[in-house]
């Protein structure tokens, strides 16, 4: 299952997660601390979330240096030590969380990237395009409130749509609007 996220489902969007479901897959040690998980919570998706959040949240500390670097053979290593090391909280962090092939709570992470986007090529107006499974749901990010953990939000503030967001790590969200 991890080869085959690796070769099919990572391939050409994330060679990062590609690269340390490959690692995973090979080591016997990190299948069987994946086995501690639940089996509809094994999937690489989530193990592999569950892993980046350790590191974002400083409990990986060497994985989250080479995820910042982009080095993949350090990612792998770091991720079956963070898995061997941290067995407990990446299944409890899968068991806990759930996939989301189109569902909207993307807009916490769309709208400070495409303002962020627009404001660096010093754009008045964004187009968007939705290629993807949602069915044009994100077409809609302007037009949300977003609520963040630390008390920020953006987005549209009399929206009748909200959504919250739990921030983990100590990066800002930017505070730009989307023009």
């Amino acid at each position: 299952m991890y080869r085959h996220f690796a070769e099919v489902d990572a391939a050409g969007t994330s060679l990062l997660y590609g690269r340390v479901a490959i690692a995973l897959s090979e080591s016997a040690e990190a299948l069987r601390a994946i086995q501690a998980a639940p089996p509809r919570r094994r999937q690489p998706a989530l193990i592999l979330a569950a892993l980046h959040h350790l590191a974002l949240a400083g409990r990986a500390p060497k994985l989250a240096a080479a995820y910042a670097t982009a080095d993949g053979d350090a990612a792998a290593r770091a991720a079956i030590d963070t898995l061997l090391g941290l067995t407990d909280e990446v299944v409890a962090i899968a068991a806990r969380r759930r996939t989301r092939p189109d569902e909207t709570g993307r807009y916490a992470v769309l709208h400070p990237a495409i303002a962020e986007a627009a404001s660096r090529v010093g754009a008045t107006a964004v187009g968007l395009l939705d290629v993807g499974c949602s069915a044009g749901m994100n077409l809609n990010v302007d037009r949300v409130g977003i609520s963040y953990s630390n008390g920020q939000t953006l987005g549209d503030p009399s929206s009748p749509v909200r959504f919250t967001a739990s921030l983990v790590g100590d990066r800002p969200v930017p505070t730009l609007t989307i023009p």
